[in-house]
């Protein structure tokens, strides 16, 4: 599986106060490799010409064409419509994992920071399905460490973290007629998945990967908020659904929430982990997405400072995962008619 995939390079300590903790090493020849194809990796990324030249495209064919000198040629070269490029980008992905990330040398646990995201989008997927009446298996992905018909059987077939948080979210979306509440397992699932990541991350015990989560957690809080402001929803319905492990503190978003949507978009973006963010992309919910996974590219910038480790391979896949959101949104747009100045508006932060 390749969940296994990280071939069990890091150190794990076995007895005493630090059992179940992986320590990051610093071997050059481990990583040596890993950094050397990340270095060329890096110079094949999107540049702001090739984001100019697929706004500017006539149509989904002229795009393909211009994705055709990329490394998405191959993966969108017959998407015609957005089930297309989400299939596309999907194999996209899978093939950064595959190819690069599960052969970095980096621990398991590393690897299961990126991958456990993804059986946690199945696992909503699951939930849904059954609250809704519908068939799961469209709605499954191959992203994760577990395969997809892992979600289509019994809860005893997941793993321990997997089924505890089934467990909880159906005791909390359950209604009086026994029925899950679809919008409830909405509300849960990321609150599950950040406990999850931050479990990774103390046994990792690695700073940037610490920083990385923290902010992760941040953005996702503030999506919270503006998609309780854009619901006219009540502080209380914002501060329940807040995931752990951010650094921007609780009452802080919480009394951000009360004031006009201009002043929480100054308010985040002046200081803390969200400083330097545009405000405009805080108040444009449809742009916020594109500028949260620049901002998160912009962080991971700095694993260049490491000339050998863990950090690049992180800051590169980090980078590769932004871009194919930036690549979504452009296509996604494109496809359903958006103007492109409003595309260019939404892309400008990666641009």
């Amino acid at each position: 599986m390749l969940s296994g995939a990280g071939t069990g390079t890091g150190t794990r300590t076995s007895a005493g106060a630090g059992a179940g903790v992986v320590r990051m090493v610093r071997d050059p020849v481990r990583y040596g490799f890993a950094v050397g194809r990340v270095r060329v990796l890096e110079t094949r990324m999107l540049s702001s010409a090739t984001y100019e030249r697929l706004i500017d495209a006539r149509d989904i064919t002229s795009q393909r064409r211009i994705l055709s000198e990329t490394v998405y040629g191959g993966f969108l070269e017959r998407a015609n419509n957005a089930e297309g490029v989400e299939r596309g980008l999907e194999a996209a992905v899978t093939e950064l994992y595959e190819s690069f990330l599960c052969r970095s040398h980096l621990p398991e646990e590393v690897v299961a920071y990126f991958r456990i995201r993804h059986d946690f989008d199945n696992l909503k997927g699951r939930l849904k399905a059954e609250s809704l009446g519908v068939d799961v298996s469209g709605m499954l992905t191959r992203l994760g460490s577990k395969p997809p018909d892992v979600f289509t059987g019994s809860a005893e077939l997941l793993s321990g973290p997997l089924r505890l948080a089934e467990s909880r979210i159906r005791a909390a979306a359950t209604g009086e007629d026994g029925a899950l509440a679809p919008g409830r397992i909405d509300d849960m699932i990321d609150a599950e998945l950040f406990s999850e990541l931050g479990r990774i991350a103390k046994r990792v015990r690695n700073p940037f990967l610490n920083d990385l989560l923290a902010l992760e957690a941040d953005l996702a809080n503030v999506r919270v908020i503006l998609r309780a402001r854009v619901r006219a929803a009540p502080a209380a319905y914002a501060e329940e659904r807040l995931v752990p492990g951010g650094r921007i503190p609780v009452s802080a978003l919480v009394a951000a929430h009360r004031l006009p949507l201009e002043d929480v978009a100054r308010r985040l973006t002046s200081a803390g982990p969200l400083r330097g963010m545009d405000p405009e992309a805080v108040i444009d919910i449809e742009r916020f997405d594109v500028a949260a996974s620049a901002l998160l590219a912009r962080k991971v910038r700095t694993s260049r400072m490491f000339a050998i480790g863990p950090e690049p391979v992180l800051g590169y896949v980090m980078s590769r995962l932004a871009e194919v959101t930036a690549v979504r949104t452009l296509l996604l747009g494109s496809l359903a008619g958006v103007d492109r100045n409003a595309l260019r508006a939404r892309l400008q932060d990666v641009m």
